[in-house]
């Protein structure tokens, strides 16, 4: 992938930079190369530092992936839980941002907000 310029290539998008993760998790994995568990965790470092914000993860780089959407989020909390099985720090990352994030998208009795403004203040307009 990188190689062939498909990934990562451009500006930060959340949804494939997780499965960046766990794609370089599963070749470290399958060949014990340490350098592919040394690049998920700066593609991690890099994601929080371009898309973190102080609750969650905005969706994207690029000025039309604003908000925060919660499959996003489910699937980043994924790629820490599996990083975390290796290193445990990652884990409790994982748990630390589902604590923060899931009383904004959840709805007691109703369901799930699946898109929410960027600092979690409510439910994306539209």
């Amino acid at each position: 992938m990188e190689a062939a310029r498909i990934w990562p290539n451009g500006l930060r998008y959340f949804w494939t930079d997780a499965f960046g993760v766990v794609l370089y998790l599963s070749l470290y994995r399958e060949l014990g190369e340490e350098r592919w568990l040394a690049a998920a965790e700066r593609l991690v470092a890099e994601v929080e530092r371009v898309l973190g914000r102080r609750r969650g993860s905005r969706i994207g780089e690029a000025p039309d992936r604003d908000g925060q959407y919660h499959h996003y989020l489910a699937m980043w909390l994924f790629a820490l839980a599996r990083l975390g099985e290796v290193l445990p720090r990652y884990r409790e990352r994982g748990v630390a941002l589902a604590r923060d994030i899931h009383p904004a998208f959840v709805v007691p009795r109703r369901g799930v907000i699946w898109k929410m403004q960027e600092d979690l203040s409510g439910p994306y307009p539209g």
